[in-house]
């Protein structure tokens, strides 16, 4: 069906429905070689020269068309495969075991962003040779679960590669200070055993992996076992500094060593220069890839390369004529055409959107992967990842959503249902609640609903806040950074059998309001400052613990260097007098009772204070979820209007590509209000003054008209008006031709270049993408001057009724 629409629209040049004396020359060369491979080697079909999609037999080399994207995520493999697996709207072979019937051109496949394994292989390998890879195009026999993309038994590709960030990240850490060690001691016993339980453990997940589920059709018998066709990408080591040569699956993205392939069995190799044809009955993993051996493959051009390496030896011995025998082959050998295809494109807005149709979900073995184009979801959702318990998906156990573009700097959120848990991680940049008061900057927020609550923030806060933790109704503490006052932590420990009866020392003041508890007895409050070099250890606190159940303090210092014991003193409050213990020891001075007294007053403040804060930010916090989520239950359905800058309340902000097409727009929407303006200041200019020259009385100096002169002056002004409005249509039409004219000129210019040019084909884009701006402000001027036009016509019409000059015209009687 798709192709069937391409052919339905014009081509993109004329090498799309016809073939060039030097590509004619080239299709009589393979039938030749078919002809003769036939004939040595039997009866077996060669896909070598498929029709494209409108009906032209093309070499299959020849529809490869290397390019460069300027996206640096296309720049490597991994990067690349993946985002055309989520690209493209893959479909299968019908029937799966023959080869497709029709090879549409790369640059179609990618504008309908739909094709089977032959298409994406094919794009994906023109990208990879575009940007320096050695790339190849296999096609052969692959298992159900390959060509039907069932991946319901896989791994989820997500979780490795997360997984493998980790452990470069901790190998980073590690390789900053290596130690030598001596190797550990290993049992044998241990050894053993470890082993048993890994055999026991791979079996157990193999029964795991055999799925009950109803949606997974590899359960069952396939009646095209190992003959059904498939096409896939071979990237060679060597260039871009691949170290073993990998495939590549197209309709997936996942790589696979060539060794360990679940492919089973391999026809074709083809590149942009030449296609080759195995002569191997073995296992796709079995199959050495020496191209130009002829035991292994047999090669349908004659190239440079592989005719030099073919008549090294007969070189060496044709000695001084070597040379001169060399120089007669390279004139004789067939060279490839250049690529018939355009050149591949992409456009922005396709490819920010990644995504068929803005959505997209994979099943893998107990996971669902969801994906979505950014700002078509009202919450910013761009992937959910859920992971299950059961085969058949029904039991969650953990939510990954990740977010972009929100306003208030979320990114993740993980959801354990199990559990109660929610986590959820900002980017640097989230503001406070309030600009008077410190605040904002969180970082990540976890909480288990009604056991406990923890909140990171970045270290840039002016409280020195960088973590909060509530076990509600137990404990609350938090560690502060950078503070003048050296604070680095601070702790309320609550206890709510005190709230039976009165203690000793007790107040009733002496309670901490907990969110869904009430009020809670205070057992304990806890103050930690960092070391004041220029106070001794003896004297400089570290820790004050204040015991309000029990009326005492504790006063514990810094430890002297190189000691490991450290100062303590114990007071006890009674009414108001504190007590050193023991009290035969020497006891505080008033003013240091006042200063205990007081510390213990403004750490019951400050504590208050942070807690005050602490329930602002949750506040904020729900506030914003609540909105996102009446938003989302508002417009369930639509989609967001990307084109469109969000105000201040909006969930999502504009990105960078939204905010360059408003500033197009305004500039646009400038410059033609000042062409208005410039009109409108011609309109207000007596327009009757040039037509009312040869009717002014010499003697008065003013104008006389009878009915006959007005209608002849009216009509001439309304006549030049009309005209002068035609005359711009004109211009501005004249203009949007040229344009057109000259970007197909530099198009066909291109095409006859072929494909070697890569420096001209960058400046040919720019100069396009510049083209296609100019051209869409010239068709704006012209709509909007076309619908203008008239109402300015109708303003003339009502200015010269208005005119007391003309008043005659209107006055004459009927029938004259």
């Amino acid at each position: 069906v798709r192709c069937k629409k391409f052919a339905d629209e014009p081509p993109p040049s004329l090498r799309y429905c016809s073939n060039t004396p030097k590509e004619e020359l080239l299709l009589e060369h393979v039938r030749e070689f078919e002809e003769q491979f036939v004939n040595v080697y039997g009866n077996r079909f060669l896909f070598l020269a498929p029709p494209n999609e409108y009906g032209i037999p093309k070499f299959l080399p020849s529809t490869i068309r290397p390019t460069h994207l300027p996206y640096k995520e296309l720049y490597e493999v991994k990067p690349c495969a993946q985002f055309l697996a989520d690209f493209f709207n893959y479909d299968e072979l019908n029937p799966p075991d023959r080869y497709p019937g029709i090879i549409p051109a790369p640059h179609s496949v990618l504008k309908v962003q739909a094709g089977d394994c032959f298409d994406i292989s094919i794009a994906l390998c023109s990208l990879l040779i575009g940007v320096g890879y050695d790339a190849y195009c296999v096609s052969g026999f692959a298992p159900r679960f390959i060509t039907t993309r069932n991946e319901a038994r896989s791994a989820c590709p997500q979780l490795e590669w997360a997984e493998e960030e980790k452990r470069e990240e901790a190998q980073a850490e590690n390789d900053e200070y290596i130690i030598p060690k001596k190797p550990p001691l290993k049992s044998e016993y241990q050894e053993a055993k470890r082993i048993a339980e890994a055999v026991d453990r791979a079996r157990m997940d193999e029964e795991e992996m055999k799925s009950d589920s109803e949606d997974d059709p590899s359960s069952d018998e396939d009646e095209y076992e190992n003959r059904r066709i498939h096409c896939w990408v071979l990237v060679r080591k060597g260039s871009r500094e691949v170290q073993e040569d990998m495939y590549v699956e197209p309709t997936t993205g996942r790589i696979y060593d060539v060794k360990r392939c679940p492919y089973l069995k391999i026809d074709l190799i083809w590149n942009h220069r030449n296609l080759w044809v195995n002569m191997q009955v073995c296992n796709a993993s079995q199959v050495e890839l020496d191209l130009y051996n002829s035991r292994y493959f047999e090669y349908v051009m004659l190239d440079e390369e592989s005719a030099g390496a073919a008549a090294d030896d007969a070189d060496a011995t044709a000695g001084e004529d070597g040379d001169g025998n060399r120089a007669e082959r390279a004139a004789q050998v067939l060279d490839m055409p250049p690529a018939w295809s355009e050149r591949l494109e992409i456009s922005r807005e396709a490819f920010h959107a990644r995504c068929f149709k803005g959505e997209k979900t994979i099943f893998y073995h107990k996971c669902k992967v969801e994906q979505f184009a950014p700002y078509t979801q009202d919450d910013g959702l761009v992937q959910r990842l859920t992971l299950y318990k059961d085969v058949r998906r029904q039991i969650p156990l953990e939510i990954r959503e990740t977010f972009k573009h929100r306003r208030d700097r979320l990114y993740e959120r993980i959801c354990r249902p199990m559990q109660s848990e929610t986590v959820e991680r900002f980017r640097p940049g989230r503001p406070s609640s309030s600009n008077a008061a410190a605040g904002g900057a969180l970082k990540q927020f976890r909480e288990v609903l009604a056991v406990s609550r923890e909140l990171l923030f970045y270290n840039s806060r002016l409280d020195g806040l960088v973590r909060c933790v509530e076990l509600i109704g137990e404990k609350m503490f938090e560690y502060f950074e950078d503070r003048d006052d050296r604070l680095i932590y601070h702790s309320v420990t609550l206890d709510r059998s005190l709230a039976g009866g009165n203690r000793v020392g007790q107040k009733p003041k002496d309670m901490y309001t907990v969110e869904s508890v009430g009020e809670v007895p205070i057992r304990k409050m806890t103050q930690k400052y960092s070391r004041n070099k220029s106070v001794p250890p003896d004297q400089d606190p570290y820790k004050m613990c204040y015991f309000l159940a029990e009326g005492k303090i504790r006063v514990d210092y810094h430890r002297e260097p190189g000691q490991l014991t450290y100062k303590s003193i114990t007071y006890v409050n009674e009414d108001g007098i504190l007590y050193a213990l023991p009290r035969t020891g020497p006891q505080p001075t008033h003013q240091e009772v006042q200063k205990l007294l007081q510390m213990q007053s403004n750490c019951r403040e400050i504590i208050d204070e942070s807690h005050s804060r602490t329930h602002v930010e949750l506040s904020q916090r729900r506030k914003e979820e609540s909105s996102v989520r009446a938003n989302r239950s508002v417009q369930a359905g639509k989609k967001r209007k990307s084109g469109l800058l969000g105000s201040r309340e909006d969930v999502l902000e504009p990105s960078a590509y939204d905010l360059a097409r408003e500033s197009a727009r305004v500039d646009a929407l400038r410059e033609g209000a000042e062409e208005e303006k410039q009109e409108e200041k011609s309109l207000k200019v007596d327009v009757l003054a040039p037509y009312l020259v040869d009717f002014v009385n010499k003697e008065t100096g003013r104008v006389q008209l009878d009915s006959l002169q007005a209608e002849l002056v009216m009509k001439r002004c309304t006549q030049d008006f009309r005209k002068r409005l035609t005359d711009r249509a004109e211009i501005i039409q004249a203009r949007l031709r040229d344009e057109q004219n000259q970007l197909r000129g530099r198009r066909e210019q291109m095409q006859r270049r072929g494909d070697n040019v890569e420096k001209e084909e960058r400046e040919f884009e720019r100069y396009q993408s510049q083209a296609m701006f100019r051209t869409q402000i010239l068709e704006q001027r012209l709509a909007r001057h076309e619908m203008q036009a008239i109402e300015k016509f109708q303003e003339l019409e009502r200015t010269l009724q208005e005119d007391s000059r003309l008043a005659s015209m209107w006055q004459r009687e009927p029938g004259k």
